[in-house]
């Protein structure tokens, strides 16, 4: 009989990319590294240029490019296509064939429903990524901001949530990454404090620091993520409008996405904000800015909040965006969906050049504590203990 694998992990995106691929790769690391843990890793593409044994890989590149028409034609008509919906249905298809027994499996939300359950019935202990809150909670929120904006045709459909939420309710743990995160499992997710594990992610700081504003140039406020409802850039937009600050600048990178396109639009022809569209290596642009803003409503733990503090810049973020920043430090914690804090908090870094330095050299020193090295030693611990666990309780 052949021996199970130690570790799946899946994941939903390229390897090595931006966001989840970025997290997935750093949690490999760990495991490509350990010589007594067995792993395999399900993805959607990879840089070949990645230092893991790539005979651990399962990859499904070619699901990236059937992704591109769908996106092509959601960005030009404007329709609410989801594209990645029937890509992750059918990469799902795909996990669920190639499975190979294993005694964890570890995945993100919403990534092949029978392949959770195949693992389940092959004993292995089961891992939920939880990038984002707890799609209760996520639900809530989305549904209450389309609905202060008239865009109830962007609402989740109640029942896809609630079929996530019934599968949520089979994995053993559910790695956090922030409070908010946690919070929202302890309350919608049926989950015990013993079975959520609270990790940070990382920032590859030496890729970040030494990032200097240079004096005598513009004020300048950037956010970096997309732009979407979800994260709260058109509170953003209102309050930079609002504030009408001389010298002063807004950059916004990421794609639009379909939901904010219109809101958007309102705003183009501000010059004192620049839509510099995506950009998978956007340093430069925080070389050159003072804060760095996440107003988002429903984050898990925005890595580019980390990234702005590796680069030297105070962080303005809401409760959800799960930033590490602490409330007067590194920064300012504001609720979601206010404009007036927003705006309060801009203007005092503007009106506060030294103090806005000052955050931003805090920032810097405290981000070096979360490196992705210490992000992937800390989830090798937590699968040696699984693992360790199992197998005493296999010898009774």
């Amino acid at each position: 009989m052949e021996k199970p694998i130690d570790i799946i992990y899946v994941v939903a995106s390229k390897l090595g990319s931006i966001g989840m691929g970025t997290t997935a790769l750093n949690a490999i690391k760990s495991l490509n590294n350990s010589k007594e843990i067995s792993y395999r890793i399900f993805c959607r593409g990879y840089d070949k240029s990645i230092k893991i044994d790539k005979k651990n890989i399962y990859s499904y590149g070619f699901l990236e490019i059937l992704s591109l028409p769908l996106r092509f034609l959601e960005k030009k008509i404007g329709i609410n296509i989801k594209p990645f919906k029937y890509i992750n249905w059918i990469y799902g298809k795909l996990v669920e064939k190639e499975l190979p027994k294993c005694k964890i499996y570890h995945t993100w939300m919403n990534v092949s429903k029978n392949a959770v359950i195949k693992a389940k019935k092959q004993g292995a202990t089961l891992i939920l990524e939880g990038a984002n809150s707890h799609p209760k909670n996520f639900l809530k929120i989305m549904e209450e901001e389309y609905n202060l904006l008239g865009k109830k045709r962007f609402i989740p459909k109640k029942k896809e949530i609630l079929k996530e939420s019934r599968i949520i309710e089979l994995f053993d743990y559910v790695m956090c990454p922030s409070k908010f995160v946690y919070n929202s499992f302890l309350k919608y997710g049926k989950k015990s404090k013993k079975q959520l594990i609270l990790i940070p992610y990382g920032v590859d700081y030496k890729k970040f620091s030494g990032q200097r504003k240079k004096k005598g140039k513009k004020f300048r406020v950037i956010f970096i993520g997309s732009l979407q409802v979800r994260k709260g850039v058109h509170y953003l937009l209102k309050a930079w409008k609002e504030l009408n600050l001389m010298n002063s600048e807004l950059i916004l990178v990421g794609r639009i996405w379909p939901d904010i396109e219109d809101i958007i639009k309102k705003y183009k022809k501000d010059k004192t904000i620049r839509f510099v569209g995506f950009n998978p290596n956007p340093s430069k642009y925080l070389k050159n800015a003072n804060v760095f803003v996440s107003p988002s409503l429903e984050e898990g733990s925005a890595l580019t909040c980390y990234e702005a503090m590796a680069a030297g810049l105070p962080v303005i973020a809401t409760v959800n965006s799960g930033s590490i920043i602490r409330n007067k430090k590194e920064g300012f914690i504001i609720p979601i969906r206010d404009v007036e804090a927003i705006k309060e908090k801009i203007k005092y870094f503007h009106d506060n050049p030294k103090i806005c330095e000052k955050m931003g050299r805090a920032a810097r020193k405290r981000v070096k504590k979360f490196s992705w090295e210490n992000y992937s030693k800390r989830l090798l611990k937590v699968y040696k203990k699984i693992l360790r666990e199992k197998n005493e309780k296999n010898k009774r």
